[in-house]
């Protein structure tokens, strides 16, 4: 029988990893940043080629998961941190590591969609909740149930919904007659309704992706976070040099790491480790469909 953790690591695949730490270019013993430790996939590779990781997650299950299975394999050359890594220079500083490269990757792994208490996924039925870190304060039924249609339109539309407004302005009229959707499941009959009347039938992608990403996003403050943890970044990369890599799913956070890349090499203070977004290959699309959207950034500090 396979160990529980050759299973995740079957359950979950990190996405682009050839590519990531070839761009990270992995030096034996050198400290790097796994901002996102999700599922370890990433943070397992680098540790495996001789680096050295400092892994931060806000998931809490996450954290646990991977000190339970792999901590003790790798002692001595892992450090793994509950927090933010909107916080990331706070946390680089007290660990006292000189950092060589950090990885970001935005997407939530397959080990957290397959919790169904969390509400990431309609796949299975779950509370409307969302939060990465169970210490938010406020859930996505909680937005169903407080904001204006206007804002329920906005927030809908930063996930590039289409049909935004007639998915407010429904949600909001079913909140009046008390029929708001209170489950996920219930949730994407809801906004695959809206999209059947007004005349959409097939699609690829389930008429509710958007939806349920722009709530997620809104729920974790990911733009907000996002743009706190490059600035972070550049801090602590800037001092001594180094390399950062940003794994994007969606176009809004691939829109705020283009603008900021682009701004540092104007500055001068950064340069492009390649001028255009790569993207994952056909074979890994194939046999791993979640990769399709993914995007990967990079740019380099000199140091002193």
């Amino acid at each position: 029988m396979e160990s529980s953790d050759a299973q995740d690591r079957v359950t979950h695949r990190p996405v682009m990893l050839p590519e990531a730490l070839a761009w990270l270019e992995i030096r034996q013993d050198h400290w790097y940043v796994d901002a996102n430790l999700g599922g370890g996939g990433h943070t397992r590779a680098i540790l495996e080629r001789g680096g050295r990781v400092l892994a931060i997650d806000r998931d809490a299950k996450a954290v646990e998961r991977f000190l339970e299975e792999s901590a003790n394999r790798y002692a001595g050359r892992i450090r793994v941190i509950r927090g933010n890594n909107a916080e990331i220079a706070r946390h680089v500083h007290e660990s006292g590591i000189t950092v060589s490269g950090i990885l970001f990757d935005l997407g939530w792994s397959t080990l957290q969609g397959e919790e169904s208490e969390r509400g990431l996924s309609f796949s299975e039925e779950g509370p409307l909740d969302m939060r990465l870190d169970d210490t938010t304060p406020e859930t996505a039924g909680d937005l169903l149930e407080r904001l204006p249609e206007g804002d329920l339109a906005d927030l809908f539309s930063e996930g590039d919904e289409p049909l935004a407004v007639p998915i407010a302005r429904a949600l909001v009229q079913a909140r009046k007659a008390g029929r708001l959707p209170r489950t996920t499941v219930d949730l994407a009959a809801f906004v695959s309704g809206v999209y059947y009347r007004k005349g959409f039938r097939r699609s690829k992608r389930h008429p509710a992706t958007r939806v349920f990403m722009a709530l997620r996003i809104r729920v974790n403050r990911e733009y907000e976070n996002l743009e706190e943890s490059l600035s972070g970044s550049r801090q602590i990369l800037a001092e001594n040099g180094g390399r950062l890599l940003v794994l994007t799913f969606h176009s809004g956070e691939d829109r705020i790491v283009k603008r900021t890349f682009r701004q540092w090499v104007m500055e001068g203070t950064a340069a492009f480790l390649f001028r255009k977004s790569l993207s994952p290959g056909e074979e890994e699309v194939r046999e791993n469909p979640r990769s399709r959207s993914a995007r990967l950034r990079g740019v380099s500090f000199g140091g002193p």
